[in-house]
């Protein structure tokens, strides 16, 4: 299944009526990087490319194609509770 997740969803300037999709708290904690690790540690295949958001399309930002057999929301908590640990 295709998911695609965009760095807005974690962007902690972001309301949730703007497009993020974690808490404040762990959005706080998120870089690129973390993400990148954190994929790389659930071994879900993902491609990074540069755009932005279509709710906010001024906001440049990047696009993360993953492959995964789980829903996106899944995907998002996992995320999530993996970025509260750090």
């Amino acid at each position: 299944m295709k998911i695609t997740l965009y760095s807005d969803y974690f962007n902690p300037k972001s309301s949730r009526r703007l497009g993020r999709r974690i808490s404040r708290d762990a959005a706080i904690k998120f870089s690129e990087e973390r993400l990148v690790d954190i994929l790389k540690s659930m071994n879900i295949k993902y491609e990074r490319r540069e755009g932005s958001y279509p709710r906010i399309p001024w906001n440049k930002g990047f696009i993360y194609d993953l492959e995964a057999d789980v829903r996106k929301s899944t995907v998002l908590k996992m995320i999530e509770r993996k970025l509260e640990k750090y």
